[in-house]
């Protein structure tokens, strides 16, 4: 079933305050939002991808040119210069722009998940409440009412309706239906915004069968204060290696470094669950080059994974030093220094997460 791909970006992301679009923020990993909220949906599932932004994002971060660059040169980006009133408006202007017609899905920028094959005709994305710890500001979402048939009975916006909670993206099986409700419901709201979801209420009420599609590894970035939450854990650690990896080695007296290393089993333990949490760690030792495949293997044998290695360092002072914004608050760097052979990293490090 082919379909389009439609990726509204016109928002005013009043919930990122100081920063850029949050579509345009940059995750630790180095992706682009929008490009993790894309591969959300899989490649096989779509033949034309169309984005929208604001004619102000245009002009002050040339949004056409950074799009291609990432999604490449097939993709339609469409410049809106003027508000619309929601998601929903968003939507249908698209279509009728860009004059989609046939099956379309709408991906939502702020939340990404495991992609996973689309059902046929339509359908809403859903997580359990239940199995998202993590999900906050959650009476600002639409549910769903899931019926006896395993399909979707109704969409209830900004109310705990149910444990399953739309995470932003939706199937629709035909664009000129969809126009059509819209249209309607337009009409009738008076100017108030409308969301995606209001149009899936509206078409369950006209008999539409919406199939549920649960997913798994959801990440909520709906706030600025989830994208912290989200990021935070997932910056860089860099730290020495003798005196707080290992006992403390050196070349002129015992132990040396060509000795055995002598883990410091609770300061290991805490790296590596950090590491699993989805830490960058950064080893520097004043070891010299020559015992770098030593070091590696014993990095290894305790479940580190180096994402850099710098050997030779000077035995002195060292000094970390990173810009701050927004999206990555003060203060964006820390340094501290531990008691040599101290196993307390993780009381050091207390307030990583």
């Amino acid at each position: 079933m082919t379909r389009t791909l439609l990726l509204p970006c016109a928002g005013k992301s009043t919930r990122y305050p100081g920063t850029r679009p949050k579509w345009m923020l940059t995750l630790p990993e180095g992706d682009l939002a929008l490009a993790r909220a894309a591969a959300s949906v899989p490649p096989s599932a779509y033949d034309r991808a169309i984005i929208a932004v604001r004619s102000e994002h245009e002009a002050s971060y040339q949004a056409t040119a950074l799009l291609r660059r990432v999604f490449g040169e097939s993709v339609e980006v469409l410049v809106l210069d003027r508000d619309t009133r929601g998601p929903a408006e968003t939507v249908a202007e698209m279509i009728r722009r860009a004059q989609v017609t046939g099956a379309f899905v709408i991906k939502d920028a702020d939340s990404f998940f495991d992609p996973a094959p689309l059902p046929d005709g339509s359908f809403v994305a859903l997580s359990d409440v239940r199995q998202s710890p993590h999900m906050t500001n959650v009476g600002a979402k639409s549910f769903a009412v899931i019926n006896e048939n395993n399909l979707v009975a109704e969409m209830v916006e900004k109310s705990l309706a149910s444990n399953f909670v739309s995470v932003g993206l939706y199937g629709f099986a035909d664009a000129a239906t969809y126009l059509g409700l819209f249209g309607r419901l337009a009409a009738e709201a008076d100017g108030q915004e409308l969301f995606v979801s209001h149009v899936m209420n509206r078409a369950i009420m006209a008999g539409m069968m919406v199939s549920p599609q649960m997913v798994l590894g959801l990440i909520d970035v709906g706030t600025l204060e989830d994208w912290r939450r989200h990021v935070r854990p997932r910056g860089t650690i860099v730290t020495d290696l003798d005196g707080v990896v290992f006992e403390n080695h050196s070349r002129y007296f015992p132990p040396y470094w060509a000795d055995p290393d002598r883990p410091i089993a609770a300061n290991i333990e805490a790296l590596r669950r950090w590491q699993e949490d989805g830490a960058q760690l950064i080893f520097m030792t004043a070891r010299p080059e020559e015992f770098r495949t030593k070091t590696e293997q014993v990095l290894a044998e305790q479940g580190l994974r180096a994402h850099a290695l710098i050997m030779g360092c000077n035995h002195g002072r060292r000094f970390l030093v990173n810009d701050h914004a927004a999206s990555n608050p003060y203060p964006a760097a820390v340094a501290i220094s531990t008691e040599r052979n101290s196993p307390n990293l993780s009381a050091y490090l207390k307030d990583w997460l």
